[in-house]
């Protein structure tokens, strides 16, 4: 029997800097997790290269669910975003492309919810003391726009595909207290991708099956 696949995302630096939390933690990441094949790629901080190396990335693992990631405040909590807008505004990377109130995809719906486990990735890391909250804005930027590009591909191309996304605090500088190192933020993910992977290992039972259980 086929393992499902998580395949998960981070970027790479950006502006000068020579880490992104978010690349750092997800090459720390293990093979599996509960019995769920885990595929990693780093995206870049471009427009639209992010788009086009993810949908290259999910041709390539056919993944069950995409958890994406990215670097945010400097300090806890991770964020758990719930929407992605069509919406690409402002610099990419490294500030090549500055772009103003564009459509990701021309005629998409003006916004998509995430689809993963969300409340059980919640709960089990405010169970594991883990600073957390839910967001409703991944900004306009790039990780709004893998975010809003990996829904629209479930959405019109992989039905059954879960998608998601997490900010994460960013690399400690030694300037602030109450960071998380990669490794924490590692740790937090292979939480996340506990959760997530029970819920696709969950038995499906057919129709007459529920009803009989009640």
């Amino acid at each position: 029997m086929k393992k499902p696949t998580i395949l998960v995302t981070g970027f790479q630096p950006f502006l000068g800097q020579e880490k992104n939390s978010s690349g750092e933690a997800v090459r720390l990441l293990p093979k599996e997790v509960s019995g769920c094949r885990i595929e990693t790629r780093i995206l870049p901080v471009k427009w639209f290269g992010c788009v086009d190396e993810l949908e290259k990335a999910l041709a390539e693992t056919k993944p069950d669910v995409w958890l994406g990631t990215g670097q945010g405040y400097p300090v806890p909590p991770l964020l758990i975003e719930r929407v992605g807008l069509n919406l690409a505004s402002g610099p990419d990377g490294d500030f090549e492309v500055d772009l103003r109130e564009q459509p990701i995809f021309a005629g998409g719906p003006a916004a998509y919810f995430s689809s993963f486990p969300y409340e059980a990735v919640h709960q089990r890391l405010k169970k594991e003391g883990i600073p957390v909250r839910y967001s409703f804005s991944a900004g306009q930027n790039q990780c709004n726009c893998v975010l809003y590009a990996a829904l629209h591909f479930a959405a019109t191309r992989y039905p059954g595909l879960q998608a998601g996304f997490l900010h994460l605090p960013m690399v400690p500088d030694g300037t602030r207290e109450n960071t998380m190192t990669p490794q924490e933020c590692a740790r937090a993910l292979v939480f996340c991708l506990e959760e997530i992977g029970r819920t696709l290992t969950l038995p499906v039972r057919s129709l007459d099956e529920y009803r009989e259980s009640l």
